[in-house]
């Protein structure tokens, strides 16, 4: 089928192909999901979000030929779930931010009715866009391969080193692998010649991929394509039993091949890791579930996880300080599209399933990657949402055509086409308009380079504050600023410290740095309450440099019996390795450490690479020997958050 070629068709071909231009760059710039934030990359990011957009209006602007539209279900719910999106965003309390965060869900919004729009113009495009697709998973997967290969690593630990390429974490590179397996799959058992040969090269290098990873999320993923591809298959009842017996053995033995994996079932050398992830995963998911009942019906807005998760960090048993992402697609989404986006989610996967007869390789691919997008969240990345926006294209079925007289009536195709366009005009408005950075960490890392400076504290203060007007919820600009106030001004440094401790609890230095606050205002039993209070969260504080100082070793008396009372009322809670509170103020012999401590992910959290990594004001002292060489001490942050709280606000003379 041929069709004229107009000046509106060409212009927008070329944004389309300008977007795959610019989306191959960030797929393939290793680590492409976090340089994709920085200058230059940070372009090619914009264009491949963008481009879609403006083609998709530019679509709709051509009279000869309107858009192609699905079935109406399809794209009333592709326009509603926009329409949420970007009232989720501009409803949010993080606007500008979130405005930002909603373009690669609009992105993909728009890749979707331009894809289907291609697809129905020529019978012979499904198989060339499978062909596409398996020539792209052709150069990903051995990029991601030579890049794992080429570590620096231990060849007894090679396969600890879990495999973070092309996008810079393990976690994408198992979702890369199993949008690769089902095409690969296919095209090996249908092709023929050089196309078998790739598509088996394919394969192979997409398991390779999904094992490297080390994802347990991946395997399950796995085990959800087996299933489906079986039920898709052609096969008796009898077949697809046994085929389903064998094949779970072999991925229960892929599985355990890995030592992450095995470790998950049977413990072992990764088994501490493991359990610091699933303590994380717990966490992230109160807190998703806290974040989404706060705002119930849009949420908090696309991309607000890492601004919003520190106003619920306090009141969770442990994890990070800060996350990116909430490590599940419906936490995520209930978080920040509240109902509404759940709601679309739920629609979308009633119409997938509806319609799952119209291409089997799209939906079994689709049900793993549902499978494993329970415990991970990557619709942030852009070559995710194209690669799911493409497959719902390739499983929606047409609008009716209706008939005037004998020839179909345009009307329906243009009416809608026109809705879609001016959604589409509206969102890149809105994100162009609208959208912008959060400023407030800008100002936090300039800060803290002003301070190294004696004589430019004032203007780092002023940062500081400025920050918190923008955002009272974060944590590095209270407790740096403490440091900053903890001299000239105790009773303010001291507010800042406690804000700081209520929003992350398990800090190291913001329990000592609120003692240091109180005995500035003369207040030692408080001081020494706090003091206490560190060497609990930090027990390598007990044997710290610190009370070599005069002001306070004079509280190491108190803050030794406070810190019994504590172990006390810990009863029980306490580690076999009972701690010792005449361990407090024994500081060995010899040099030790000072140090400020590096926050490395913060330009990550921050969507801004282009800050450098800032330090903290606390100056850390720990001693390099031990004073008691027989006792193990255990690690920072060991007590829940909840519980540090408690100790915090209950007097020593009660109990929690």
């Amino acid at each position: 089928m041929t069709h004229s070629t107009t000046p509106t068709r060409l212009l927008a071909r070329g944004l389309c192909f300008g977007g795959l231009a610019c989306l191959a760059v960030i797929t393939l710039a290793s680590p492409g999901a976090t340089r994709m934030f920085a200058w230059p990359w940070i372009l090619a990011y914009a264009g491949a979000l963008v481009a879609p957009a403006l083609a998709l209006v530019v679509r709709t602007l051509d009279r000869e030929q309107p858009l192609f539209l699905p079935a109406r279900t399809w794209w009333v719910a592709a326009l509603v779930f926009a329409t949420v999106v970007i009232a989720s965003a501009l409803t949010s309390p993080y606007r500008g931010p979130s405005v930002l965060g909603s373009a690669p869900l609009l992105g993909g919004v728009a890749v979707f009715f331009l894809m289907f729009d291609w697809l129905q113009r020529d019978h012979d495009r499904r198989d060339r866009l499978m062909q596409t697709i398996l020539v792209a998973s052709a150069v990903i997967a051995p990029a991601s391969m030579i890049l794992w290969a080429g570590q620096e690593h231990d060849a007894g630990k090679m396969l600890e080193a879990r495999n973070p390429f092309p996008l810079g974490h393990s976690n994408y590179t198992a979702g890369l692998a199993l949008l690769m397996l089902p095409v690969g799959v296919v095209a090996a058992v249908r092709r023929r010649g050089a196309w078998r040969g790739l598509a088996f090269a394919v394969v192979a290098l997409a398991l390779a991929m999904l094992f490297t990873s080390g994802s347990r999320g991946g395997f399950v993923g796995l085990a959800a394509l087996v299933a489906a591809a079986l039920w898709r298959a052609p096969l008796s009842a009898r077949k697809k039993w046994q085929l389903t017996a064998a094949a779970a053995l072999a991925t229960v033995g892929f599985a355990f091949a890995h030592p992450r994996t095995r470790a998950t079932l049977l413990g072992g050398a990764a088994a501490r890791l493991v359990a610091a992830s699933e303590v994380q995963r717990s966490a992230m998911f109160t807190a998703g579930w806290r974040l989404g009942a706060d705002r119930p019906l849009l949420g908090w807005g696309p991309g607000t996880t890492p601004l919003a998760y520190p106003r619920y960090r306090g009141g969770l048993a442990g994890g990070a300080e800060i996350v990116l992402q909430l490590h599940s697609l419906p936490v995520q989404v209930w978080a920040e599209l509240g109902a509404g986006g759940l709601a679309c989610l739920l629609a979308f996967g009633v119409l997938t399933l509806r319609h799952a007869a119209r291409h089997p390789t799209a939906i079994v691919t689709l049900l793993g990657y549902a499978a494993f997008s329970l415990t991970d969240w990557q619709l942030d990345v852009p070559v995710f949402t194209l690669a799911l926006a493409t497959l719902a294209a390739l499983l929606a079925p047409p609008e009716s055509c209706h008939l005037l007289g004998d020839k179909i009536d345009p009307r329906p195709r243009r009416v809608g086409g026109w809705l879609v366009g001016a959604l589409a005009l509206g969102g890149v408005a809105v994100v162009m308009l609208v959208g912008q950075r959060d400023p407030a960490p800008e100002l936090n890392v300039r800060a803290l380079a002003l301070a190294r400076d004696s004589a430019q504290a004032d203007r780092a203060i002023a940062l500081l504050r400025g920050s918190l007007t923008l955002n009272p919820d974060q944590e590095i600009a209270h407790f740096n600023l403490g440091w900053l106030l903890v001299v000239r001004d105790p009773a303010s440094a001291e507010k800042h410290f406690h804000t700081a401790a209520r929003l992350v609890p398990d800090k190291g230095g913001v329990y000592f740095g609120l003692g240091l606050a109180r005995l500035n205002q003369g207040r030692a039993a408080a001081a020494a309450h706090a003091f206490a209070l560190e060497c609990l969260n930090d027990p390598r504080f007990l044997t710290s440099p610190w009370w070599r100082e005069p002001a306070i070793a004079a509280t190491r008396e108190a803050s030794s019996a406070a810190f019994g009372d504590l172990l006390r009322r810990l009863a029980g809670t306490a580690p076999p390795h009972a701690l010792d509170p005449g361990q407090l103020g024994r500081v060995p012999d010899g040099p030790g450490l000072a140090y400020r401590r590096e926050r490395t992910g913060y330009p990550v959290l921050m969507r801004n690479l282009d800050l450098p990594t800032p330090q903290d004001l606390y100056d850390v002292r720990e001693s390099t020997a031990s004073a008691n060489p027989g006792v193990r001490l255990p690690p920072k942050g060991w007590l829940p958050s909840p519980l540090l709280l408690t100790l915090l606000d209950t007097p020593n003379s009660t109990k929690p």
